[in-house]
Parts: structure tokens; sequence; C-alpha cells
């Protein structure tokens, strides 16, 4: 378990630790309050591979991305979908498995979808956060 303090200012710095903490393939787990950043964090991550225009997946549900070395990265927020039959009428599963990287918002629906996630646990303290990788 590895904990990170940090705020908005120096945001840049914590995904670039955060990014030398994940193996080649990697499922993300963001277990965070709403208002905790998570969004603005995996948009940090993103520009550390050269994507920059980044948007939130709320509506979407699923944005992918390619990193500049040709990754796939999966952005996805489960906040709006109600059950496990809605996560299998989208594809859920398949997505899982076509792409590198996946960042998830709101994970707990899939939980029976996902194999060896990383989670990390965000909170926040005023204009603090602590992540803690579990």
């Amino acid at each position: 378990m590895k904990t990170f303090e940090y705020s908005l200012d120096n945001i840049d710095k914590i995904a670039e630790e955060l990014l030398q903490t994940l193996p080649e393939r990697a499922i993300v787990l963001l277990d965070a309050e709403m208002g905790t950043g998570k969004t603005t964090l995996i948009s940090q991550i993103l520009k550390q591979w050269g994507i920059h225009e980044v948007s939130s997946p709320t509506y979407s549900i699923c944005n992918v991305y390619r990193t500049s070395s040709g990754q796939t990265v999966h952005h996805y927020d489960l906040y709006r979908i109600k059950n496990v039959e809605e996560l299998l009428e989208i594809g859920f599963q398949d997505l899982l498995e076509t792409a590198d990287y996946h960042f998830i918002e709101w994970p707990a629906l899939g939980e029976p979808f996902y194999e060896s996630p990383i989670t990390w646990q965000i909170s926040r303290n005023k204009d603090l956060r602590i992540l803690t990788i579990l």
C-alpha cells in the first residue's frame, strides 16, 4: 500500500509518479466521492501520455484514447449505469479486453468483471487529496 498527498497545484507531478506504479496493462478503479477530482487526475495522466484533448465520460460512459506510443486507454464513468445488465448491453466485458489501460470511475457495478484490478482510493481534506493504492 502506497499513499500520495497532492493538491491541484502539483497534480501533474503526482500523475507522473502514479504512472511509474502501473504495470504494462492495468485496470485501475477510482474509489472516491464526487468532487475529489477523479476526472482531473485521469486528464493529467493522459497528458503525461501525450493526450491533450480529454473529456469526461459522464454521458458517453467510455472514452477511448491512444497514447503517443500506441497504447489504448479507456476512461469510464459508470455513475449513470443502474445495473449489471446495462453493463452487458454496452459490451463492458469486451471493452475490458480491448485496451491496455482502463481507468474506471464509480466502479462498483463492474466488480464481477475485473481481473486483478488496482484500486486508487482518493479522499479530500480541504484543498489536499490523499490517494492510497490498494
